[in-house]
């Protein structure tokens, strides 16, 4: 098995082959074939070099365009461009396959030396010596002999090695050949020293290579780019390349051992040695009732992987098929007669792996290079055994057939297919012609694309409009004789036909096979590249109907998971009622359609199917009664973000006993072993803690009919409780508001008009939160926005309980009134008081924490909160409420210190700083330690009450399970202001420069000074329940006349230490009227916690105050500073802006400032120059330099049209200043944003509207909610209709009566 270190040298092995393989082919094709990246071509006689092998080539690469146009959707953009640079990838991958392939053969002695010396390996060397070709370059020679091992390989491999294949047309130039060469001939590769095992390894004599190989080819960088540009696949190889994910040696063990392993385990009845010899994951006891299961021939055993990839599953497939088959012949003398006939055991061995390859292994794929690689790899593994059986190269049976099949469209030439069918009846070219157009989008569906249905279905169209299908034709006057006698004959064979209704649909299938053979032949006998390819498509179409028709005994796949195509949506919603928009459950109910009655589908898949409440439905059809085993494996198992769980189902449902085990919380690198331990301890017959039997019929009883192996009788005791709903106590999910144009912080909002207090869920934080969110609510505006969905309207701002959609472990909330919820912070509104102090009591307790997530992964919807048990509370109503109130009067006492909190009552007023500021911190330390464990012991007697409440006794295993589980609750601070404590113990430093934020913040007329100093007294909160203001109570919000502080009224201060609007001078200021006489040791206390030399350094610097106000006006993603610091380009010179007073004077009033401040510096540059001090002058000239320069940049950014409004947010308005701002964080966002405003991504902003214009009102005429925006209304060429008021039922019944 190759470790992870070893893919990773794989991974850059491939990656460099494949980008010198398709810069090279990209050259080829403009310098050779005329064909140009971006899709445009010459004609084949216009190429500089007519040499006739280049022309022919030219001619095939051209004819393989049209089909891969043919091919793409009529609604692809840019056709000719993809179809290009799918061309150059087949073409790159065909030869890297095929040079690794011989690599491969080499290494197993079936060739002679021929890759690994080059030009000097030994199979060259003698080629070279016998055709004794005189005057050839020897690269010229070289590639001659590769073509001769290549057509000797293409008998039994011509998915790979077919010279004249359409995806391996081009042989790389002598320079890139010689670069693959030694690519492939490292060290690296054939004698890498695997230090995570301890051993060297070959890569080329590994099974495992190929596959890896095939996954790597196609980067995580590529996939991510699709997933960037479209949610959905928008081709078949955007399906192919999203999906290809390496299953796991333990996991394809697991699932066959338990499929194909078991069928012949059962079919012996348990007499077969396979679980102890070959099949070690079979999970089987000696004692169990085994499913009566009648023996079948080996060769009658068939299995499938639907999406066979680079046919992993059917490696190991093969080995337990070569077991199988000895079974039979060693103790089944009933079964394989005609070959007891003629052969000898040792004989009828060396027939095995043909047999196996021609009979037994079935694959589909969509991706043709899946199927080079899955082709080379059975037929390399059948090589093995014939080795291991000492049977020569030479000697070995010839294997012509598999069974792989390329699920491709048949797009072809319809004037050549009509023209074809031109011989057979009228109702068989219907029914091929039907087939033919309904294979359209096969490239993308696979095998969910029920063939044999569509089938069945023209043919009962057939046989109920037979007349009409075999009307008669009739000759015109103009008809010649010969053209009359022609529609006689055929109106003869119409009328023959209707006469024989019933014998033709008695023999129609195997008529239909007849004719689609015969096409076929047709075809191939034909000279012309199209007409090869015409044959190849209906070759491979006819293969896939035959597949389709066919039913299994075992399938196993690791399916495709996520959206469809966009081109096959409608045909899953049509054929799949159940498949929750997700192919994982189209492939399983697709199938267990494919199984034979006694057959088995395993499957590894993602978990979230297993729990989620939108697969419901999936689970009652697909799941309830059908799972015999199950390994829970979870995350890291799969190369992918995804968490996943195998299953093994039969094809009927039944109330049998599955056995289900769990290794979810496994370290990756450890679940195999654990598995088989698992495994092992079950076969023994004893029990284990991560071993469960469950009868998977009863889930259906579950919440949302859960896969809930793992419910124990306590749990299932919990829900027999009332749950949520059934109590009256609906969750609803609100609003859909789209995150960049509507939601802001509240700090962002000034006019509070068309705004509203928004709860959208956050961080983990029991049953209080930090209220900050807001959210622009215009109703009419929101419903034209496509991207927005209005929900529980006339429950909005009603208040009571909410929780966060995310998160490991739930949390819930008081939902304050006037407050409106969303889809990711839901509300359970509409309850009574009382009721909402229980439910929240409930939600944050263990016993829902723990029950929630059995059923449920990290989104818990409104769907699974409601389903959730809850035990009667009347009798303890009082005691709830009061733990209630005691944990929100904590919460809310350390929430109100932070200034990004809608509760904030100011930092300064509620510390003592009489003896100085780090006393006042450590006597709040105190304060905080003695509230934390309060508060721990609060959460614990809540806790315990509703263990009470449940009825789970203090001494039983499960109460101690409930306590265990407490440990995976995140840890809280109850200090909501960022970074300033860790494990509840204060950081000084962090605190200090939250005292100098406030400090700034009455500088600039944000907060009252009054509360700081004590002449006003903070208010009292209001109730829990109660609505809160727009801005903190604290906040100024008119300047008296006798206001202590000179607050300046256009927001402007400056860094500019001989200014009167100095920064550190206002904050003095403000610090001299709180604490008077010590104001400056405090002053030099802040400085020295946190490690500035001053103010003016900690103002000045791009570490010091913005660096914190930035981090802390950063939440959940959402960058919104309100002091703004915009600086010349060297720094020397900034002025800090004030967002809430930035207004269309702002930028003209600094330009004012500015023109002030060059006057000054062009008076001291006069002096200078009298006083002749040269290095003065120098001096002030570059800052003269600085502030012109600040001067333009900012007249740049008026005349570009930039009119601010705070109803845009602070990020939008801040990005035109992006070349005014020196922090490194803040510049990368604002010119991000900017980028969006000039794309016309953010055209909903007045911004945008006052820059551009033309184009917003251009954009306003299509769409109707971006002038409901703009207020353009009048020119909206797309308004809505409007609907016409309903007429009462009574004037309806009277003006029929009056009718009447």
């Amino acid at each position: 098995m190759i470790s992870q270190s070893g893919k990773k040298i794989l991974e850059k092995f491939v990656s460099s082959a494949k980008n010198l393989l398709m810069q090279n082919i990209t050259e080829l094709l403009q310098q050779y074939y005329g064909i140009w990246i971006d899709g445009h071509s010459i004609p084949v006689e216009q190429l500089s070099n007519q040499d006739p092998d280049i022309v022919h080539t030219a001619k095939m690469l051209r004819e393989r365009l049209k089909h891969l146009l043919a091919a793409l959707p009529e609604n692809q953009n840019t056709k000719e461009r993809l179809a290009v640079g799918q061309l150059i990838a087949e073409q790159a991958f065909t030869q890297l396959n095929r040079f690794s392939a011989l690599r491969m053969c080499e290494e197993r002695g079936l060739i002679l030396e021929s890759i690994h010396g080059g030009y000097d390996s030994v199979g060259f060397q003698s080629f070279d010596a016998i055709s004794q070709v005189i005057g050839m370059p020897q690269y010229d020679r070289y590639k001659w002999y590769l073509h001769s091992i290549f057509d000797e390989l293409s008998i039994e491999l011509p998915a790979v090695f077919d010279r004249f294949s359409p995806y391996g047309l081009i042989f790389p130039d002598e320079s890139t050949l010689l670069k693959l060469l030694e690519l492939i001939n490292s060290t690296d590769l054939s004698e890498w020293y695997d230090e995570q095992n301890g051993t060297t390894v070959n890569f080329w004599k590994e099974d495992e290579t190929l596959g890896w190989m095939f996954q790597d080819y196609n980067s995580l960088e590529e996939r991510r780019k699709m997933r960037e540009e479209s949610n959905k696949p928008r081709n078949s190889r955007e399906m192919a390349v999203r999906n290809q994910f390496f299953t796991p040696e333990y996991i394809v063990r697991f699932l066959t051992d338990n499929s194909l392993g078991r069928i012949w385990y059962e079919m012996t009845k348990s007499q077969s040695l396979i679980g102890e010899k070959q099949c070690s994951y079979m999970v089987k006891r000696p004692d169990e009732t085994l499913t009566e299961r009648t023996i079948k021939e080996p060769t009658k055993i068939l299995s499938l992987d639907p999406t066979c990839g680079s046919m992993h599953f059917g490696l190991y497939l093969y080995e337990v098929y070569e077991f199988i088959y000895m079974d039979a012949w060693d103790n089944h003398p009933n079964l394989l007669i005609p070959f007891r006939e003629i052969h000898t055991r040792d004989t009828f061995h060396r027939e095995v792996p043909r047999l196996i390859l021609e009979n037994n292994i079935f694959g589909c794929e969509i991706d043709p290079r899946a199927l080079q690689i899955a082709a080379l790899s059975l037929w390399l593994r059948a090589q093995r055994s014939y080795g291991e059986m000492g049977i020569l190269p030479q000697d070995r049976p010839l294997i012509k057939k598999s069974n792989l099949v390329l699920a491709e469209a048949m797009p072809g030439n319809k004037k050549l297919l009509k023209g074809l069918m031109e011989e057979l009846d009228k109702p068989m070219q219907n029914l091929i012609k039907k087939i033919w157009d309904k294979m359209q989008f096969v490239g993308e569906a696979g095998l969910l694309f029920k063939m044999e249905k569509e089938i069945e279905d023209e043919i009962d169209y057939l046989k109920n409009n037979w007349t009409k299908v075999n009307q008669y034709r009739y000759a015109t006057l103009f008809s010649s004789d010969e053209e009359k006698a022609k529609i006689e004959m055929e109106n003869e064979a119409r009328r023959i036909l209707k006469e024989n209704k019933e014998e033709f649909f008695k023999e129609i299938t195997s008529r239909l096979k007849e004719a689609l053979y015969q096409l076929s032949s047709k075809l191939s006998e034909e000279e012309g590249y199209e007409n090869a390819l015409f044959s190849d498509d209906a070759t491979r179409g006819f293969a896939f109907i035959e597949l389709c028709q066919k039913r299994f005994d075992c399938i196993v796949m690791n399916p495709p998971f996520g959206e469809s195509s966009e081109n096959t949506t409608d045909y899953f919603n049509e054929n799949y009622p159940a498949w929750s928009r997700n192919l994982v459950c189209a492939f399983f109910d697709r199938m267990q359609e494919m199984l034979t009655n006694e057959g088995k589908l395993g499957a590894i898949f993602d978990r979230t199917v297993m729990i989620k409440s939108s697969y419901e439905k999936f689970r009652k059809r697909n799941f309830c009664g059908f799972i015999t085993n199950c390994a829970d494996t979870g995350w890291n198992v799969l190369d992918a973000n995804v968490e996943t769980s195998t299953l093994i189902l039969n094809k009927n449902c039944s109330d049998v006993m599955g056995v289900f085990m769990d290794v979810l919380n496994v370290k990756p690198e450890e679940k195999d072993e654990q598995l088989q331990v698992l495994i092992r301890t079950f076969r023994a017959g004893r029990s284990a803690q991560w071993i469960y039997c469950s009868k998977s019929i009863a889930f259906e009883n579950l919440p949302n009919s859960t896969v809930g192996y793992y419910f124990s009788s306590d749990i299932l005791k919990l829900f027999s409780f009332t749950n949520l709903i059934d109590r009256g106590f609906d969750a609803k999910k609100g609003h859909d508001l789209t995150a960049n144009i509507y939601p802001r912080l509240f700090y962002e909002v000034i006019k509070t008009n068309n705004y509203s207090l928004m709860y959208n869920g956050g961080g983990y934080t029991l049953f209080y939160f930090p209220y900050r969110d807001a959210t622009k609510f215009v109703e009419n505006i929101i419903r034209a926005d496509h991207g927005c969905n209005i929900r529980s309207l006339g429950l909005q701002k009603e208040g009571m309980v909410g929780f966060g959609k995310r998160g490991d472990i739930l949390d819930a909330h008081i939902l304050k009134k006037g407050f409106v919820f969303t889809r990711e912070g839901i509300g359970l509104p509409n309850i009574s008081v009382d009721d909402a102090f229980s439910v929240l009591s409930f939600l944050n307790s263990i016993v829902s924490q723990y029950t929630i997530n059995l059923y449920c992964g990290q989104h818990k919807g409104n769907g699974y909160v409601n389903l959730l048990p809850i035990p009667d509370y009347a009798t303890h109503q009082s005691d709830i409420e009061q733990i209630v109130k005691e944990i929100v009067k904590i919460k809310r006492k350390w929430f109100s210190l932070d200034e990004t909190n809608l509760e904030y009552h100011g930092l300064i007023a509620q510390m003592d700083f009489s003896k100085g500021i780090e006393t006042g911190i450590d006597i709040m330390q105190g304060q905080l330690t003695k509230d934390f464990e309060r508060y721990t012991r609060l959460v614990a007697e809540n806790d315990d009450l509703w263990m009470d409440l449940a009825d789970i006794d203090r001494n039983r295993e499960f109460r101690q399970t409930l306590n265990n589980y407490k440990q995976r609750r995140p840890y809280e601070e109850l200090l909501s202001i960022d970074n300033a404590c860790y494990g509840n113990v204060i950081d000084k430093n962090v605190m200090a420069q939250e005292i100098i934020q406030e400090l700034v913040g009455i500088a600039f007329g944000r907060w009252d000074i009054c509360f700081a100093q004590h002449l006003r007294e903070i208010p009292a909160f209001g109730g829990v329940f109660d609505a809160l203001p727009f801005m903190p109570t604290v906040s100024l919000d008119d300047i008296p006349s006798d206001y202590p502080v000179d607050i300046p009224a256009d927001g402007i201060l400056s860094n500019q230490t001989d200014s009167r609007l100095n920064l550190a001078m206002k904050v003095r200021d403000v610090m001299h009227y709180i604490w008077a006489d010590k104001s400056d040791d405090i002053e030099y206390e802040l400085c020295q916690l946190i490690g500035c030399k001053s103010l003016q350094n900690y103002f000045e610097s791009t570490s010091g105050f913005f660096d914190y106000h930035f981090k802390r006006y950063t939440k959940s993603r959402r960058k919104a500073p309100i002091y703004w610091p915009l600086s010349s380009e060297d720094g020397s010179l900034t002025y800090w802006i004030y967002y809430p007073k930035l207004s269309h004077n702002t930028l003209p009033s600094l330009i004012i400032k500015l023109r002030e401040e060059n006057e000054k510096l062009m008076s001291g540059i006069n002096a200078a120059m009298v006083s002749k001090e040269k290095n003065l002058e120098n001096d002030l000239r570059a800052k003269q330099y600085q502030v012109e320069n600040m001067m333009a940049e900012i007249n740049r950014i008026i005349d570009s049209g930039y009119e601010p409004n705070h109803d845009d947010g602070v990020p939008v308005t801040s990005c035109p200043l992006v070349n005014l701002i020196a922090h490194r964080g803040w510049k990368t966002e604002c010119q991000s944003n900017l980028e969006e405003l000039n794309k016309g991504n953010l055209d909903w902003s007045h911004l945008t509207m006052s820059m551009y214009p033309a184009r917003v009102t251009q954009k306003a005429k299509k769409d109707w909610c971006m002038a409901l925006t703009h207020g353009l209304e009048h020119l909206c060429e797309n308004k809505p209709k409007e609907k016409k008021p309903r007429k009462k039922k009574e004037e309806d019944c009277n003006s029929k009566l009056l009718f009447d």
